[in-house]
């Protein structure tokens, strides 16, 4: 019973209690603004055709992250909305000269700031929660607004130059219901609040450039009226040692492995071996790069050109090695000599082109000399005479034979040091003007 009793006297006593924490001078000015006078639904101006002038300013804290392959900028800010209330005016002497007061948003007029390129399907969810905290109210209506926000906007992203890329991201703000004529947007006119990073903290992959801010006036087709929107660019760089190790290392070592590949001889086993896990080694790669570039990009990642470039060159290596062995091991003896085109294209223009010097190629004349040459010897016996023509047959034959085979040997290692020199060609380009870029850009 008795702890009955105290429960009760306890209750009682925190009823009768007086709010002693809240501010008579506060709730007194709160009650005289916020009178059934006036209204939040209309703007705070003396007549419809004056225009509300609202300034914005913002302050990036971080880059949380920059989705390429959906080409999302995601950013942690602070967004400074400030306007002027003619009906948010107070007297400072006659309310303890209190110059400030904190009111909940909901409570007053608001401009509907709206992110016009969002990729955020939550927008509307977060626009009601933002609403729900205080804004800054001065005693001559200057009203002050800095929600936090984690922004999620579109960003075109190019990849041309990756992992050597930067990238420029609009993020746009603007009313979406009023025209320029009855809100007028301007950048804050005091220094480090239009753009602020005082607080920000950077992000291991991406590297900020640039931070700027304007405004900006467009018309729609729908409206005879101006639009006024303020842009925010942020423009960031990749960090080069962030994919030094986990790309351009591995693109190099698959690039000298490549061209080791090329110096073993045609014949060889372990050419193709090699080159046949060389070019695995390059799909992997690939399949990676595509991974993370954009599916509608509109340009095409030079270092993914490149790899194209040398799977194309080994590719080709790997199916002169088997050619070549197919037609020296699978079928010995019975070598066929290179077609007419073949012959001209990869024995004759090609090799000048590359200053190749062809191999002793004209035993066949050298043969019908040594032929003449035996026949004019003093020869007595008739029958010795046929075994020496069946002789020298036999070694015409044979001197057909490894013709053949030095020529198809000669055709694989030119077509193998085209796709050499190709493969060297478009790797000097292709490093030249990536450092170029990473250079000046």
């Amino acid at each position: 019973m008795n702890n009955l009793q105290f429960l009760v006297v306890t209750f009682f006593f925190i009823l009768k209690l007086s709010p002693t924490s809240a501010s008579p001078d506060e709730s007194r000015i709160i009650k005289s603004i916020l009178s059934p006078s006036y209204d939040k639904l209309t703007r705070p101006v003396a007549t419809h055709a004056t225009p509300l002038h609202v300034e914005i300013g913002l302050a990036l804290l971080q880059i949380l992250e920059v989705d390429e392959k959906q080409q999302i900028l995601t950013t942690n800010v602070w967004f400074r909305t400030f306007w002027t209330d003619s009906g948010l005016v107070w007297n400072v002497s006659e309310y303890g000269n209190i110059t400030g007061i904190r009111i909940p948003l909901t409570k007053i007029w608001s401009p509907d700031i709206f992110l016009y390129n969002t990729a955020d399907e939550e927008i509307f969810q977060s626009i009601h929660r933002r609403k729900q905290l205080n804004a800054l109210v001065s005693h001559d209506g200057r009203v002050i607004f800095v929600p936090p926000m984690i922004i999620k906007s579109t960003c075109k992203m190019d990849v041309t130059w990756f992992p050597f890329d930067s990238q420029s991201c609009n993020i746009q703000f603007g009313s979406w219901s009023y025209s320029g004529q009855e809100i007028d947007f301007n950048l804050v006119n005091v220094t480090g609040l239009a753009f602020d990073l005082s607080e920000y903290v950077t992000n291991g992959e991406w590297k900020l450039v640039e931070f700027t801010g304007r405004r900006m006036e467009k018309f729609y087709g729908c409206c005879e009226e101006a639009y006024i929107t303020i842009v925010f660019t942020i423009k960031i760089k990749r960090q080069v040692l962030y994919h030094c190790f986990n790309l351009v290392v591995p693109a190099a070592l698959i690039g000298f492995l490549a061209i080791l590949g090329f110096t073993l001889p045609p014949d060889s086993g372990e050419k193709l071996s090699l080159g046949v896990t060389v070019l695995f080694s390059l799909i992997v790669f690939i399949n990676v790069i595509a991974g993370t570039m954009p599916a509608n990009s509109d340009g095409v990642p030079l270092l993914g050109t490149y790899f194209n470039c040398v799977m194309f060159a080994i590719a080709s290596s790997v199916v002169s090695t088997i050619v070549v062995n197919l037609k020296l091991k699978c079928h010995p003896g019975l070598v066929k000599r290179m077609g007419k085109r073949g012959r001209k294209v990869l024995l004759k223009w090609l090799p000048f082109l590359l200053g190749m010097e062809q191999p002793g190629l004209n035993m066949k004349e050298e043969i019908k000399r040594t032929i003449e040459e035996e026949k004019q010897l003093e020869i007595t016996n008739g029958i010795e005479e046929c075994v020496n023509c069946r002789h020298f047959k036999r070694e015409f034959k044979g001197c057909e034979i490894t013709r053949s085979e030095k020529e198809w040997m000669f055709a694989a290692v030119v077509v193998e040091k085209v796709c050499l020199t190709g493969s060297i060609c478009f790797a000097i380009i292709s490093t030249v003007v990536l450092l170029v870029s990473a250079i000046y850009e």
